[in-house]
C-alpha cells in the first residue's frame, strides 16, 4: 500500500489528517458505542457556544502535566514567559525515535469545564527546526463528560509546512483541531504533543490556547439509494476447476475449495469486493460492526487484516480484555470470524517492522518488541540480514511466530487465509523494496518465509499472494522479482488513483496493468486479483477526500474495469477515521459521505460480490496438486555478485529429480561450464566455480543457473572477472562501472511510475566525462509521473553541503524533481525551470534547498537514496529524454 506518491504505507497505516476518530497508532481504546453525537450536524451557533482561552501570562492557568505514553524519561512541564506567555515542554523524542506515537500530555485540572457548543481546539506551537532531522508531530485532543463518557478523541498530524518564522531560530505553527460539538460540561480535558518517528530534542512552547465554536459545513449528503438484497452465488453454476495447483501440497480441504471458488469467480465477470480492516476499524459510530455493513447490511467479500493488529498498532485491548488475559491475536480472531461465517475470505498483509531497529530495543518479558511502525525505515540492510544464516534471522522468525499464532487460530477454525507479505516490493518505500535488496535476496526472503510457515510452523491453510505495485508494463516487468511458481498461488497488483480528475486516463492505465497481470497469470497457471486499489487525494497521503471527490462513481468504474479480466477480487484499504478512509461511510442512518449513494449503487450491481453473495465452498470437489512438484533456488551467489576467484555455489532443492547441476553461462546464453553438485543436509546442494571455469568465462556479464534434470530451476545474473571500482562515499553514479551493460544499470535502479507512465534508465554516449552517462527516458501522461531511485544505503555526506550533477534538459517543461531521502523522509528540489531549457549545464543543489515532505531536516549523515522524478505539466503525453552524468555530493567553495 502505500510516498504514494512513494509512501502510501505511512499515511494509510498512520493517521494522516484531522480526524474525529482514532488513529491507527493511538494506544487508547475507543468503545464501539462512542457517542453518535460526535457526528451530529453542527447546528450550535457561535453566539450560543461557550468558550475558554488561556494566555499563560500568569502561570499554568490550571494546566498540568498529564502523563505520557511510549515516552522514555520524564518531560519538563512548566509555565514560561517566552513568546508572550506559554507552557514549556522540555522533551527528548530522540529516545523514542522508533515510535510512531510517543506522547506527552497536558491535562486541565479545573473541571468541570463548560465549553458547551464549542467544536474547535486551537493553539500555537513554537519549535526549533534545527532540533529535529526527521519525523513529525501530531496532536491529540481528548475529553470526557461528567458521565465519564468519551466525547472528544481527535488526533491529527501537525502540518509543519504551514509554520512561520518566529525569530531567533524558532518557528510557530497554528494548530486547529475540529472536534464534535461539545454537548455538556467536561470532567476531563487533555491535549498532547505526539512525536512520530522524530528525534526532536529541546523545548516546545504551547501558547494562545483556545476552545471555541467555528462554523463548519458537515459535507454529508442524504441517503437516496435503496439497497437491494443480493442472492448468494451458486458454486455449481461457476466454472469450477477440478484441480487446485497450490504452493502447499498438504493444504487443507477448505483452503483448496476456497482457491477453486476464487479461480471460478475470476473466470466470470463477477468480482468480489474487499476492504482492509473491515471488522475492527470504521469511521461511523453507528451500531454496525463495519462501515460496509452500516451502508448495505453486508460485509466485504474479502476481509483484510494486517500484522500491525498483532502488535497493538491497529487494534486495542480494553482494560477488561487485558484483565481477562485476552491477546491481540485472540481478539483479532474473534472479530473476523463472523464475517468468515457469512462467506467472506480472509487476507492478511504485514507491514513488518524494521528488524534492525527491533534488535536494538530492549526485550519485553524475554521477547523482542515488535511494537511501533517502522516498515518505512529503509536503512539497515534488513533483507540480507534476516535471510537464513543472517544475524537478524532470529528476530525475524520471532515476528513470524507472532503472525503464525494468529494464522494457527484460523487453521484451528478451518479458515483459509490469503497471506500477502512484502507487498509493493518493486517500489522503494518499504525496507523490502527494490532499492534496498537485490532481486535474488527478495525472492529468497519470500521463499524462506513460505518454507518457515508451511514446513516449520505446520500452517496448511494459507494461499500465498505476490503483489508488486502498479503500473505494470507487461508480463516480463511483472516477473522481475517473482519468487517462482512453487511459492505463489495468487498473482496480485496494488495500484492507486492519485488525485482523480473527471477526464483523466487512470482507468485506461489500470486496464493495461490488469492485462499484463492477466497475461502473467495465464502463463503461470495462477489466480489473479487486484490486491489493493484506491484513491489518494492531496500531498498528505490521505485517501478519499471528505468532500469534492471528482470521480464519485469510482467504485463502479473500477468494477467495470476489473470485470472483463480474470480477476477474482479488488480490495480497498482501511477506514481508520474521518481524516483517513478509503470507503464511504454513514454518520446517521440517513446521512453519509458524499459518495455513499454511489457505493450503494455499486453494491446493487450484480457483478459486485459481498460476503453474503460469496459461493458456499464446502461442497466443492477439487483435487490438490503441488504448484511445482520439483523446485530449486540459488542461495549463493547474489544478483550482480562479482565472481573474481573460485567460489562455492549453494542452492536449495525439493521434490523428485535425478540430476542437479550448475551451469555458468555468458550473456548470450552460451554455456561456459557445467558444474556437478554435492548434496548436503536440509535439501541443500553445493558446487564450485573453479579457476579453470573463471578463465574460460573471461570478463563478462553472465548467469549462474541451477538446472534440475536439464530444466532451469533458477538463475542469477553475475559479473565474471569484473572488479568493483574503488568506493567513493560521495559518488551517486558516474555510469562508468557498468561495463557498457544496460542490464547492470537497470539492476542498480528501481523505478516508480504512475498509471500509463514508464521510465527506463539507459546508458548513453551523451555525457559530461568518461565514456557514458544516463539517459532518463520517460513517458508521462496527464496527471502522471515517473522516477528512478538508487539506494545509497545510509551514505555519510557529513563532509558535504550539496549534491551536484551534469544535466542536459529536454526543453519540454515538465516538472523535474531531484529527491534525497534520510530517516525515512523524502527531501526535494523542483528543477522545472531548468526542464524548460536545453542547454547542458552543471547543476549544484545545496542541501539547504531540499524541502522535506514532512517538514523535517535533512540528515546528511545517513542518506538512504537519490531519485529523479518527472511529473506531467499539462494534458499531453510526453515521451522524451533527460541526460545526466557525474552525480555526487560536493562541498561548495567557500
Amino acid at each position: 500500500m502505500k510516498t504514494k506518491w512513494l509512501h502510501k504505507a505511512i499515511p494509510l497505516t498512520l493517521s494522516a489528517g484531522m480526524v474525529l476518530g482514532v488513529p491507527a497508532m493511538m494506544p487508547q481504546f475507543v468503545p464501539e458505542a462512542f457517542v453518535a453525537q460526535a457526528f451530529a450536524s453542527q447546528t450550535q451557533s457561535a453566539a450560543q457556544a461557550k468558550e475558554a482561552s488561556w494566555d499563560f501570562r500568569d502561570g499554568m492557568d490550571g494546566w498540568k502535566y498529564g502523563g505520557k505514553w511510549d515516552y522514555k524519561g520524564e518531560p519538563v512541564i512548566e509555565a514560561s514567559k517566552e513568546h508572550g506567555g506559554t507552557v514549556k515542554l522540555g522533551v527528548n523524542y530522540a529516545e523514542n525515535k522508533d515510535s510512531g506515537w510517543s506522547e506527552v500530555k497536558l491535562e486541565y485540572g479545573q473541571t468541570p469545564l463548560d465549553v458547551t457548543g464549542a467544536n474547535t481546539v486551537s493553539y500555537d506551537l513554537y519549535y526549533q527546526p534545527s532540533a529535529m532531522t526527521g519525523g513529525q508531530f501530531k496532536t491529540k485532543v481528548y475529553a470526557k463528560d461528567t458521565e465519564d463518557a468519551e466525547v472528544i478523541n481527535a488526533a491529527p498530524d501537525i502540518d509543519l509546512s504551514q509554520a512561520k518564522k518566529a525569530g531567533k531560530g524558532w518557528n510557530v505553527v497554528h494548530v486547529a483541531v475540529q472536534v464534535p460539538d461539545v454537548k455538556a460540561p467536561l470532567s476531563y480535558f487533555m491535549i498532547s504533543i505526539v512525536g512520530s518517528n522524530t528525534d526532536y530534542t529541546g523545548d516546545l512552547y504551547l501558547g494562545h490556547l483556545r476552545v471555541n465554536h467555528t462554523a463548519v459545513a458537515d459535507g454529508y449528503v442524504d441517503v437516496k439509494t435503496s439497497v437491494r438484497p443480493q442472492a448468494r452465488l451458486e458454486a455449481k453454476a461457476l466454472p469450477l476447476p477440478a484441480v487446485a495447483p497450490l504452493v502447499d501440497k498438504d493444504a487443507t480441504e477448505r483452503t483448496a475449495q476456497t482457491y477453486a471458488m476464487l479461480r471460478a469467480l475470476a473466470a466470470t465477470d463477477n468480482v468480489a469486493y474487499g476492504h482492509q480492516n473491515e471488522m475492527h476499524r470504521k469511521v461511523s459510530q453507528l451500531s454496525g460492526h463495519s462501515d460496509t455493513y452500516d451502508m448495505v447490511r453486508d460485509d466485504a467479500g474479502i476481509v483484510g487484516v494486517d500484522g500491525l493488529a498483532l502488535t497493538g498498532a491497529e487494534l486495542e485491548l480494553t482494560d477488561a480484555e487485558r484483565a481477562a488475559g485476552e491477546t491481540y491475536s485472540e481478539k483479532l480472531a474473534r472479530l473476523v470470524l463472523p464475517a468468515v461465517k457469512e462467506g467472506a475470505v480472509l487476507t492478511m498483509s504485514c507491514h513488518m517492522p524494521n528488524f534492525a531497529e527491533v534488535a536494538k530495543k530492549p526485550k519485553v518479558d524475554g521477547r523482542y518488541d515488535y511494537t511501533g511502525y517502522s516498515p518505512n525505515h529503509t536503512e539497515g540492510d534488513v533483507v540480507r540480514r534476516i535471510l537464513p544464516g543472517g544475524d537478524l534471522r532470529e528476530v525475524y522468525t520471532g515476528y513470524l511466530d507472532l503472525v503464525a499464532d494468529f494464522l494457527g487460530r484460523m487453521q484451528a477454525a478451518d479458515v483459509p487465509v490469503i497471506f500477502r507479505p512484502f507487498h509493493e516490493n518493486n517500489g522503494s518505500w518499504f525496507w523490502w523494496g527494490a532499492a534496498h535488496c537485490t532481486p535474488s535476496e527478495f525472492k529468497n526472503l519470500y521463499r524462506s518465509t513460505v518454507e518457515y510457515l508451511r514446513d516449520e510452523k505446520g500452517l496448511h491453510n494459507l494461499l500465498y499472494a505476490y503483489s508488486p505495485n502498479g503500473p505494470i508494463a507487461d508480463a516480463d516487468d511483472y516477473a522481475a522479482r517473482y519468487p517462482g511458481d512453487a511459492f505463489i498461488d495468487i498473482t496480485g497488483v496494488d495500484m492507486y488513483h492519485r488525485d482523480p480528475q473527471k477526464d483523466d486516463s487512470w482507468m485506461a492505465g489500470f486496464d493495461k496493468t490488469l492485462a499484463a497481470v492477466d497475461d502473467f497469470a495465464a502463463q503461470h497457471d495462477k489466480l489473479a486479483a487486484v490486491t489493493e486499489a484506491g484513491i489518494l487525494v492531496g500531498n498528505t497521503g490521505g485517501a478519499l477526500a471528505k468532500t469534492g471527490n471528482q470521480r464519485p462513481d469510482w467504485f463502479r468504474e473500477v468494477l467495470k474495469t476489473v470485470a472483463p479480466h480474470k480477476m477474482a477480487y479488488f480490495m480497498t484499504w482501511s477506514n481508520f477515521n474521518e481524516g483517513n478512509f478509503d470507503e464511504p461511510y454513514l454518520v446517521t442512518p440517513k446521512r453519509g459521505h458524499e459518495m455513499v449513494n454511489h457505493f450503494m449503487e455499486f453494491y446493487n450491481e450484480p457483478q459486485s460480490i459481498f460476503a453474503k453473495q460469496m459461493p458456499e465452498v464446502s461442497n466443492i470437489a477439487v483435487k490438490t496438486v503441488p504448484a511445482a512438484s520439483t523446485y530449486g533456488y540459488l542461495t549463493t551467489p547474489n544478483t550482480a555478485a562479482r565472481i573474481l576467484s573460485p567460489t562455492t555455489i549453494r542452492a536449495r532443492v525439493a521434490g523428485n529429480y535425478e540430476k542437479a547441476e550448475f551451469l555458468l553461462k555468458r550473456k548470450d546464453g552460451t554455456v561456459i561450464a557445467a558444474l556437478p553438485t554435492a548434496a548436503e543436509a536440509d535439501g541443500m546442494v553445493t558446487g564450485s566455480i573453479t579457476e579453470e571455469a573463471l578463465q574460460a568465462a573471461g570478463q563478462t556479464v553472465g548467469t549462474v543457473e541451477l538446472a534440475l534434470d536439464g530444466k532451469k530451476a533458477d538463475s542469477v545474473m553475475v559479473l565474471f572477472n569484473m572488479p568493483e571500482p574503488a568506493k567513493d562515499p560521495a559518488l551517486v553514479d558516474d555510469f562508468e562501472s557498468y561495463y557498457g551493460d544496460g542490464g547492470l544499470l537497470k539492476a542498480a535502479y528501481s523505478t516508480n511510475c504512475g498509471a500509463g507512465c514508464t521510465v527506463e534508465p539507459l546508458l548513453t554516449a551523451t555525457h559530461a566525462g568518461g565514456e557514458t552517462g544516463l539517459d532518463f527516458h520517460y513517458t508521462i501522461g496527464k496527471g502522471g509521473y515517473a522516477g528512478i531511485v538508487k539506494s545509497l544505503g545510509g551514505a555519510d555526506w557529513s563532509a558535504y553541503d550539496a549534491v551536484q550533477f551534469w544535466l542536459k534538459p529536454d526543453g519540454r517543461g515538465q516538472k523535474l524533481i531531484c529527491q534525497l531521502n534520510s530517516n525515512g523522509e523524502d527531501f526535494e528540489v523542483d528543477l522545472t525551470k531548468l526542464a524548460k531549457t536545453t542547454r547542458p549545464q552543471l547543476v549544484t543543489l545545496p542541501f539547504a534547498q531540499f524541502k522535506g515532505k514532512n517538514g523535517g531536516t535533512f540528515d546528511r549523515s545517513a542518506v538512504q537514496h537519490f531519485a529523479i522524478y518527472c511529473n506531467t505539466i499539462g494534458d499531453e503525453t510526453v515521451d522524451s529524454h533527460f541526460y545526466f552524468d557525474d552525480i555526487r555530493a560536493v562541498q561548495q567553495e567557500k
